[in-house]
């Protein structure tokens, strides 16, 4: 849908949005949700070598990984922001796909500590987020405002719901 939009239209949309809800008082950002994780099933799978992920997400991603053939590593890099003293100090990537050079982050939700890990990579490591694409859970357009307003691209933004299309050839997808 936002490919039909040029870059100053999209900026528009994003300012709008956020004018909309600090007039009704819903720019709730600050709020903070406690552990992202608290929703989700971690744990090791068996059909993944034993490998410890996350969320079921993160492992139904390894397994398309799998069925397409690419080689992936996960959480083996871990990014630094040496100048932030307070806060969130460390971002580890969910997937690095070494045939492509390129990181995949793995989002359920876009919560505040999660655009802050996002804007601090992308400030600190520039090159890398170039590298880095989002595959987000039930993506929408407010998902997208944000993405796009953290400086994503739109070939760097991946609806979770394309992968999941082809979940029944996939062997043990977690549903």
């Amino acid at each position: 849908m936002w490919e039909r939009y040029s870059e100053e239209e999209i900026m528009k949309i994003i300012q709008k949005k956020r004018d909309t809800s600090i007039k009704n008082g819903t720019n709730l950002n600050h709020i903070k949700s406690g552990n992202a994780y608290s929703r989700t099933v971690s744990g090791k799978r068996k059909d993944l070598g034993d490998q410890f992920f996350r969320s079921k997400t993160e492992a139904n991603y390894a397994r398309y990984l799998k069925f397409v053939n690419e080689k992936y590593e996960y959480e083996t890099r871990e990014f630094c922001f040496e100048k932030i003293k307070r806060g969130t100090r460390y971002y580890i990537i969910d997937f690095y796909l070494p045939n492509r050079d390129q990181h995949v982050e793995i989002k359920g939700w876009l919560d505040s500590k999660s655009i802050t890990k996002l804007k601090r990579f992308k400030k600190y490591y520039p090159k890398e987020f170039n590298k880095l694409i989002i595959v987000k859970q039930s993506l929408n357009d407010k998902d997208m405002a944000k993405l796009l307003d953290i400086g994503f691209k739109h070939n760097q933004i991946q609806n979770f719901k394309e992968i999941k299309s082809i979940a029944g050839l996939i062997k043990n997808w977690e549903y």
